[in-house]
Protein backbone atom coordinates (compact mmCIF):
# COMPACT_ATOMS: atom_id res chain seq x y z
CA UNK A 1 0.00 0.00 0.00
CA UNK A 2 1.48 3.35 -1.02
CA UNK A 3 0.82 6.38 1.14
CA UNK A 4 1.45 10.11 0.81
CA UNK A 5 4.82 10.94 2.30
CA UNK A 6 4.30 14.48 3.51
CA UNK A 7 1.41 15.81 5.61
CA UNK A 8 0.23 19.35 5.45
CA UNK A 9 -1.34 20.20 8.74
CA UNK A 10 -2.57 23.50 9.61
CA UNK A 11 -1.94 25.14 11.52
CA UNK A 12 0.22 22.29 11.31
CA UNK A 13 2.64 21.49 8.81
CA UNK A 14 2.59 19.80 5.76
CA UNK A 15 0.47 17.73 3.43
CA UNK A 16 1.95 16.31 0.37
CA UNK A 17 1.27 14.28 -2.65
CA UNK A 18 -0.67 11.09 -2.33
CA UNK A 19 1.25 8.48 -4.22
CA UNK A 20 -0.29 6.39 -6.88
CA UNK A 21 -2.55 3.50 -7.09
CA UNK A 22 -3.22 0.46 -5.06
CA UNK A 23 -4.64 -2.76 -6.36
CA UNK A 24 -2.04 -3.30 -9.10
CA UNK A 25 -1.04 -6.78 -8.07
CA UNK A 26 1.67 -9.09 -9.31
CA UNK A 27 1.31 -12.84 -9.91
CA UNK A 28 2.55 -13.41 -6.35
CA UNK A 29 -0.23 -11.29 -4.84
CA UNK A 30 -3.00 -13.09 -2.99
CA UNK A 31 -5.43 -10.17 -3.23
CA UNK A 32 -7.93 -9.39 -5.98
CA UNK A 33 -6.66 -8.57 -9.48
CA UNK A 34 -6.23 -4.96 -10.64
CA UNK A 35 -9.37 -2.93 -11.30
CA UNK A 36 -8.95 -0.45 -14.17
CA UNK A 37 -11.63 1.98 -13.00
CA UNK A 38 -10.20 2.12 -9.48
CA UNK A 39 -6.60 2.47 -10.64
CA UNK A 40 -7.39 5.13 -13.23
CA UNK A 41 -9.34 7.28 -10.75
CA UNK A 42 -6.69 6.88 -8.07
CA UNK A 43 -3.92 7.82 -10.52
CA UNK A 44 -5.93 10.80 -11.75
CA UNK A 45 -6.33 11.98 -8.17
CA UNK A 46 -2.60 11.71 -7.58
CA UNK A 47 -1.85 13.65 -10.75
CA UNK A 48 -4.32 16.39 -9.80
CA UNK A 49 -2.78 16.71 -6.34
CA UNK A 50 0.70 16.94 -7.85
CA UNK A 51 -0.58 19.86 -9.95
CA UNK A 52 -1.99 21.60 -6.83
CA UNK A 53 -5.60 20.92 -7.83
CA UNK A 54 -6.97 19.42 -4.59
CA UNK A 55 -10.65 19.86 -5.51
CA UNK A 56 -10.13 17.76 -8.63
CA UNK A 57 -8.12 15.24 -6.62
CA UNK A 58 -10.97 14.92 -4.11
CA UNK A 59 -13.43 14.17 -6.91
CA UNK A 60 -11.20 11.50 -8.44
CA UNK A 61 -10.35 9.86 -5.14
CA UNK A 62 -14.04 9.69 -4.27
CA UNK A 63 -14.60 7.69 -7.45
CA UNK A 64 -11.73 5.38 -6.55
CA UNK A 65 -12.90 4.95 -2.96
CA UNK A 66 -16.45 4.17 -4.05
CA UNK A 67 -15.03 1.51 -6.35
CA UNK A 68 -12.95 0.10 -3.50
CA UNK A 69 -16.09 -0.25 -1.38
CA UNK A 70 -17.94 -1.73 -4.36
CA UNK A 71 -15.36 -4.47 -4.75
CA UNK A 72 -15.09 -4.92 -0.98
CA UNK A 73 -11.31 -4.52 -1.04
CA UNK A 74 -10.10 -3.70 2.48
CA UNK A 75 -6.54 -2.84 1.44
CA UNK A 76 -7.77 -0.49 -1.28
CA UNK A 77 -10.23 1.14 1.13
CA UNK A 78 -7.44 1.87 3.59
CA UNK A 79 -5.11 3.21 0.91
CA UNK A 80 -7.55 5.38 -1.00
CA UNK A 81 -9.29 6.69 2.13
CA UNK A 82 -5.90 8.02 3.16
CA UNK A 83 -5.34 9.61 -0.25
CA UNK A 84 -8.80 11.19 -0.21
CA UNK A 85 -8.27 12.55 3.30
CA UNK A 86 -4.95 14.09 2.23
CA UNK A 87 -6.68 15.78 -0.72
CA UNK A 88 -9.48 17.03 1.53
CA UNK A 89 -6.94 18.50 3.90
CA UNK A 90 -5.17 20.17 0.99
CA UNK A 91 -8.56 21.57 -0.06
CA UNK A 92 -8.99 23.06 3.42
CA UNK A 93 -11.71 20.68 4.61
CA UNK A 94 -10.37 19.00 7.74
CA UNK A 95 -13.84 17.96 8.92
CA UNK A 96 -14.49 16.00 5.74
CA UNK A 97 -11.06 14.42 6.06
CA UNK A 98 -12.00 13.26 9.55
CA UNK A 99 -15.27 11.86 8.23
CA UNK A 100 -13.46 9.94 5.49
CA UNK A 101 -10.97 8.42 7.93
CA UNK A 102 -13.57 7.50 10.53
CA UNK A 103 -15.80 5.77 7.98
CA UNK A 104 -12.87 3.79 6.63
CA UNK A 105 -11.68 2.88 10.13
CA UNK A 106 -15.15 1.66 11.10
CA UNK A 107 -15.30 -0.56 8.03
CA UNK A 108 -11.84 -1.95 8.62
CA UNK A 109 -12.51 -2.54 12.33
CA UNK A 110 -15.70 -4.48 11.60
CA UNK A 111 -13.82 -6.91 9.36
CA UNK A 112 -10.85 -7.02 11.78
CA UNK A 113 -8.50 -5.64 9.16
CA UNK A 114 -5.46 -3.94 10.67
CA UNK A 115 -5.83 -0.17 10.41
CA UNK A 116 -2.62 1.29 8.96
CA UNK A 117 -0.67 3.76 11.07
CA UNK A 118 -0.95 6.30 8.25
CA UNK A 119 -4.73 6.48 8.62
CA UNK A 120 -4.32 7.41 12.26
CA UNK A 121 -1.70 9.97 11.24
CA UNK A 122 -4.04 11.78 8.86
CA UNK A 123 -6.73 11.57 11.54
CA UNK A 124 -4.35 13.27 13.98
CA UNK A 125 -3.56 15.99 11.44
CA UNK A 126 -7.22 16.62 10.64
CA UNK A 127 -8.19 16.64 14.31
CA UNK A 128 -5.43 19.13 15.09
CA UNK A 129 -6.46 21.42 12.29
CA UNK A 130 -10.06 21.19 13.51
CA UNK A 131 -8.98 22.32 16.98
CA UNK A 132 -9.48 18.94 18.66
CA UNK A 133 -6.22 18.72 20.58
CA UNK A 134 -7.27 15.71 22.64
CA UNK A 135 -8.35 13.82 19.52
CA UNK A 136 -5.13 14.70 17.75
CA UNK A 137 -3.01 13.52 20.67
CA UNK A 138 -4.93 10.24 20.99
CA UNK A 139 -4.53 9.53 17.27
CA UNK A 140 -0.76 10.10 17.46
CA UNK A 141 -0.55 7.49 20.19
CA UNK A 142 -2.26 5.03 17.85
CA UNK A 143 0.43 5.81 15.28
CA UNK A 144 3.25 5.24 17.73
CA UNK A 145 1.70 1.95 18.86
CA UNK A 146 1.82 0.59 15.29
CA UNK A 147 4.49 -0.34 12.79
CA UNK A 148 4.58 1.58 9.53
CA UNK A 149 6.38 0.80 6.30
CA UNK A 150 6.99 4.53 5.83
CA UNK A 151 9.88 5.68 8.07
CA UNK A 152 8.47 9.23 8.11
CA UNK A 153 5.22 8.23 9.81
CA UNK A 154 6.51 8.20 13.40
CA UNK A 155 8.33 11.56 13.07
CA UNK A 156 5.11 13.08 11.71
CA UNK A 157 3.23 11.80 14.73
CA UNK A 158 5.82 13.27 17.09
CA UNK A 159 5.55 16.60 15.28
CA UNK A 160 1.80 16.73 15.83
CA UNK A 161 2.29 15.78 19.49
CA UNK A 162 4.75 18.65 19.74
CA UNK A 163 2.24 21.07 18.25
CA UNK A 164 -0.39 19.91 20.72
CA UNK A 165 2.07 20.37 23.59
CA UNK A 166 2.98 23.87 22.38
CA UNK A 167 -0.68 24.88 22.15
CA UNK A 168 -1.23 23.59 25.67
CA UNK A 169 1.85 25.38 26.98
CA UNK A 170 3.34 22.05 28.07
CA UNK A 171 7.09 22.60 27.82
CA UNK A 172 7.97 19.13 29.10
CA UNK A 173 5.92 17.30 26.47
CA UNK A 174 7.20 19.68 23.81
CA UNK A 175 10.81 18.92 24.77
CA UNK A 176 10.03 15.20 24.56
CA UNK A 177 8.72 15.65 21.01
CA UNK A 178 11.81 17.63 19.99
CA UNK A 179 14.06 14.90 21.39
CA UNK A 180 12.17 12.34 19.28
CA UNK A 181 12.96 14.37 16.14
CA UNK A 182 16.71 14.31 15.53
CA UNK A 183 18.25 16.63 12.97
CA UNK A 184 17.48 15.45 9.45
CA UNK A 185 18.82 16.11 5.96
CA UNK A 186 15.24 15.77 4.69
CA UNK A 187 13.94 19.33 4.35
CA UNK A 188 10.39 18.74 5.54
CA UNK A 189 11.39 16.71 8.59
CA UNK A 190 14.03 19.27 9.55
CA UNK A 191 11.42 22.02 9.13
CA UNK A 192 9.17 20.17 11.59
CA UNK A 193 11.95 19.96 14.16
CA UNK A 194 12.92 23.60 13.74
CA UNK A 195 9.33 24.73 14.12
CA UNK A 196 9.03 22.86 17.41
CA UNK A 197 12.36 24.32 18.56
CA UNK A 198 11.00 27.78 17.77
CA UNK A 199 7.78 27.14 19.65
CA UNK A 200 9.73 25.90 22.65
CA UNK A 201 11.84 29.05 22.55
CA UNK A 202 8.69 31.17 22.57
CA UNK A 203 7.39 29.26 25.58
CA UNK A 204 10.73 29.89 27.26
CA UNK A 205 10.56 33.63 26.51
CA UNK A 206 13.50 33.46 24.10
CA UNK A 207 12.14 35.30 21.05
CA UNK A 208 15.51 35.76 19.34
CA UNK A 209 16.14 32.01 19.35
CA UNK A 210 12.56 31.43 18.25
CA UNK A 211 12.88 33.83 15.33
CA UNK A 212 16.06 32.14 14.09
CA UNK A 213 14.41 28.71 14.28
CA UNK A 214 11.27 29.87 12.49
CA UNK A 215 13.27 31.45 9.67
CA UNK A 216 15.21 28.21 9.21
CA UNK A 217 11.97 26.23 9.26
CA UNK A 218 10.39 28.51 6.65
CA UNK A 219 13.39 28.08 4.35
CA UNK A 220 13.19 24.29 4.65
CA UNK A 221 9.43 24.28 4.06
CA UNK A 222 10.05 26.26 0.91
CA UNK A 223 12.58 23.63 -0.18
CA UNK A 224 10.01 20.91 0.56
CA UNK A 225 7.34 22.78 -1.47
CA UNK A 226 5.23 22.98 1.70
CA UNK A 227 3.94 26.48 1.14
CA UNK A 228 1.08 26.23 3.60
CA UNK A 229 3.53 25.26 6.34
CA UNK A 230 5.91 27.97 5.19
CA UNK A 231 3.20 30.63 5.53
CA UNK A 232 2.33 29.38 9.01
CA UNK A 233 5.95 29.56 10.17
CA UNK A 234 6.38 33.03 8.66
CA UNK A 235 3.46 34.17 10.80
CA UNK A 236 5.15 32.66 13.86
CA UNK A 237 8.29 34.57 12.91
CA UNK A 238 6.17 37.70 12.91
CA UNK A 239 5.07 36.99 16.46
CA UNK A 240 8.67 36.44 17.54
CA UNK A 241 9.77 39.68 15.84
CA UNK A 242 7.07 41.59 17.71
CA UNK A 243 8.35 40.26 21.01
CA UNK A 244 11.75 41.65 20.04
CA UNK A 245 10.14 45.03 19.30
CA UNK A 246 11.13 44.66 15.65
CA UNK A 247 7.83 46.02 14.41
CA UNK A 248 8.92 46.69 10.82
CA UNK A 249 10.26 43.16 10.47
CA UNK A 250 7.06 41.76 11.96
CA UNK A 251 5.00 43.65 9.38
CA UNK A 252 7.08 42.11 6.61
CA UNK A 253 6.70 38.58 8.00
CA UNK A 254 2.93 38.95 8.29
CA UNK A 255 2.76 40.37 4.76
CA UNK A 256 4.69 37.44 3.34
CA UNK A 257 2.61 34.93 5.29
CA UNK A 258 -0.66 36.54 4.25
CA UNK A 259 0.32 36.88 0.61
CA UNK A 260 1.39 33.26 0.35
CA UNK A 261 -1.82 32.09 2.03
CA UNK A 262 -3.92 34.22 -0.29
CA UNK A 263 -2.19 32.92 -3.40
CA UNK A 264 -2.77 29.39 -2.12
CA UNK A 265 -6.48 30.18 -2.07
CA UNK A 266 -6.77 30.35 1.75
CA UNK A 267 -8.47 33.73 2.01
CA UNK A 268 -9.78 33.11 5.52
CA UNK A 269 -6.24 32.61 6.76
CA UNK A 270 -4.75 35.37 4.63
CA UNK A 271 -6.90 38.37 5.45
CA UNK A 272 -6.19 38.52 9.23
CA UNK A 273 -2.47 38.22 8.51
CA UNK A 274 -2.62 41.01 5.97
CA UNK A 275 -4.55 43.17 8.45
CA UNK A 276 -1.80 42.67 11.03
CA UNK A 277 0.81 43.55 8.42
CA UNK A 278 -1.04 46.74 7.49
CA UNK A 279 -1.57 47.86 11.08
CA UNK A 280 2.09 47.37 11.95
CA UNK A 281 3.28 48.96 8.70
CA UNK A 282 1.25 52.10 9.42
CA UNK A 283 2.98 52.35 12.80
CA UNK A 284 6.39 52.22 11.12
CA UNK A 285 5.47 54.28 8.02
CA UNK A 286 6.13 51.40 5.63
CA UNK A 287 4.10 52.69 2.71
CA UNK A 288 5.25 49.89 0.40
CA UNK A 289 3.84 47.27 2.76
CA UNK A 290 0.54 49.13 3.10
CA UNK A 291 0.27 49.48 -0.68
CA UNK A 292 0.94 45.77 -1.18
CA UNK A 293 -1.74 44.87 1.36
CA UNK A 294 -4.22 47.10 -0.47
CA UNK A 295 -3.36 45.39 -3.76
CA UNK A 296 -3.75 41.95 -2.26
CA UNK A 297 -7.12 42.85 -0.77
CA UNK A 298 -8.29 43.76 -4.27
CA UNK A 299 -7.10 40.37 -5.48
CA UNK A 300 -9.11 38.71 -2.73
CA UNK A 301 -12.19 40.81 -3.56
CA UNK A 302 -11.95 39.98 -7.26
CA UNK A 303 -11.76 36.28 -6.46
CA UNK A 304 -14.81 36.51 -4.22
CA UNK A 305 -16.81 38.15 -7.02
CA UNK A 306 -15.75 35.52 -9.55
CA UNK A 307 -16.63 32.68 -7.22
Amino acid sequence: MTMARRLALAPVAAMALALAACGGGSPADTGPPPDAKLDQANSAGTQALSMDMPAVAVKQYRVALTRAYERDDAAAIADIAYNLAVAQMRAGDAKEALRTVREARSDLDRRRFAVPAELFLIQAAAAYRSGDLAGAYAATQEVLDRTSKDPDTRPRAWFIRGLVAADRGDGTALAQAITALPASKQADLEADRQELVGRAALLGNQPAEALAAFEQSAANRQQALDYRGMARVLALAGDAALRLNRTADAADFFLRAGRSSLLQGDTARALPLLKRAEDLARQTSQKDVVDEVVRLRKVAADRAVKS
